[in-house]
C-alpha cells in the first residue's frame, strides 16, 4: 500500500462536537499452543472527556468477564490530562508509548497481581479499511489494520507467561453510533509471509450461515491489496457463534483465496452494552499454512441475550 497513513497514530483531524467522537486502539496478544487469547483496547471520547478499556485474557477455563484468566476493560475513566492516542496512562494503570511511528509501540500495566510488559512490531504496512457500508462508515470514518508481533511477559499472580506471537493492531477515529449495528465478523489471520483481514456482514438473522465481505485485505510476497470481493460460509457452530467457517476473497490485484478457520469459543465480550462480542482465538488453514489470528463474532445485545436464554437459535 502507497498511501501516507502517518497520521493514522494520531487523533484524527476534523473533530466535531458530536459526544461520540471516538478514538481507538486496539492490540491482540495470545499464546496458541496454550489456546490462550487476549486483547488490550481502549478509547477515547475526548468530547466527554472520557477513557474507556484496558486488558482482558482468557481461556476455555473462564468465557465471561467474571471468570476469565484476567479482565479489567475499565468504563468510566477520565481522560488524562495531556494524553495523546499512543502516549497515554489510563487510571487502571494501562500505559501505552509509541516507539516509532507505524511500527513500534511499548505497552505496560501492573494492577491486582496482573503485569503486561511488551512491545508490539509491524510486519507489514497499515491498511485502511473503506468498506463502502452506510452502518461501518457510521461506527468509523477512519479505521486502519496492522499485522504484525508481539513479543514480552505477562505475569499473573506469580505465574510467568511468555509472548511471542503474531498480532494483529487496529486504530480508528471518527462519531461512533451503533443504532445501526450488523451481525457478522472480523477477522484475522497472520503467517510468516502471508496475512489477511476480513469484516463481513450478514442480514440472515443471528450468525446466518452466509456473510457477505464488505472489506479488508490480502498480504502475499510482500504485497497488501484490499479485498474487492468474498463471503464467509459457516460450516459448524459452537454454544454462541461459530466454531467453523471457510473465507473466500478476492482482491484489487485479482488474487483469490480460501481460509477455513477453526475458532475456539472465545471470550464473551460485554464492554459495550448495545452490543456483544464474542472474541476468539482462530486457527486457520490457508494453502495448507497455519495462520493463527482471531475472530470477533458480533450481533446487537437483544437478539445475544435470545440466544443465552435458549429462546433462539444460531443459523435461524
Amino acid at each position: 500500500m502507497t498511501a501516507d497513513l502517518s497520521f493514522a497514530d494520531y487523533f484524527g483531524e476534523g473533530r466535531d462536537d458530536n459526544p461520540y467522537w471516538n478514538e481507538s486502539v486496539w492490540f491482540s496478544f495470545s499464546i496458541p499452543e496454550r489456546r490462550i487469547h487476549g486483547m488490550l483496547q481502549y478509547y477515547f471520547r475526548p468530547n466527554m472527556g472520557m477513557l474507556n478499556g484496558g486488558p482482558c485474557m482468557w481461556d476455555a477455563s473462564g468465557t465471561y468477564q467474571w471468570n476469565a484468566l484476567y479482565y479489567n476493560w475499565a468504563h468510566l475513566q477520565g481522560m488524562p490530562a495531556g494524553a495523546q492516542k499512543f502516549d497515554m496512562q489510563a487510571r487502571n494503570s494501562l500505559k501505552v508509548k509509541m516507539l516509532e511511528p507505524l511500527k513500534r509501540y511499548k505497552i505496560d500495566y501492573d494492577k491486582e497481581g496482573f503485569e503486561m510488559d511488551l512491545v508490539w512490531e509491524a510486519i507489514g504496512p497499515c491498511h485502511e479499511l473503506k468498506t463502502g457500508d452506510p452502518g461501518q462508515q457510521s461506527t468509523a470514518k477512519f479505521h486502519i489494520e496492522q499485522p504484525g508481533r508481539m513479543q514480552g511477559t505477562i505475569r499473573r499472580h506469580g505465574e510467568e507467561f511468555a509472548i511471542d506471537c503474531f498480532s494483529m493492531r487496529d486504530t480508528s477515529y471518527g462519531a461512533r453510533e451503533y443504532e445501526s449495528l450488523a451481525t457478522g465478523g472480523y477477522f484475522w489471520g497472520i503467517a510468516e509471509n502471508s496475512s489477511f483481514h476480513a469484516l463481513c456482514m450478514t442480514s440472515e438473522g443471528l450468525y446466518g450461515r452466509e456473510a457477505k465481505c464488505i472489506g479488508g485485505y490480502i498480504m502475499q510476497d510482500g504485497e497488501m491489496a484490499s479485498l474487492v470481493s468474498g463471503k464467509r460460509t459457516v460450516l459448524e457452530f459452537g454454544e454462541f457463534g461459530p466454531s467453523k467457517f471457510v473465507f473466500e476473497g478476492t482482491d484489487t490485484l485479482g488474487r483469490s483465496m480460501t481460509a477455513t478457520g477453526t475458532i475456539d469459543p472465545g471470550l464473551v465480550f460485554t464492554g459495550y452494552t448495545d452490543h456483544t462480542v464474542v472474541w476468539s482465538l482462530a486457527e486457520w488453514d490457508w494453502n495448507g499454512v497455519k495462520h493463527w489470528g482471531d475472530n470477533q463474532e458480533f450481533s446487537p445485545a437483544e437478539p445475544f441475550r435470545q440466544l443465552a436464554r435458549g429462546e433462539i437459535k444460531l443459523g435461524e
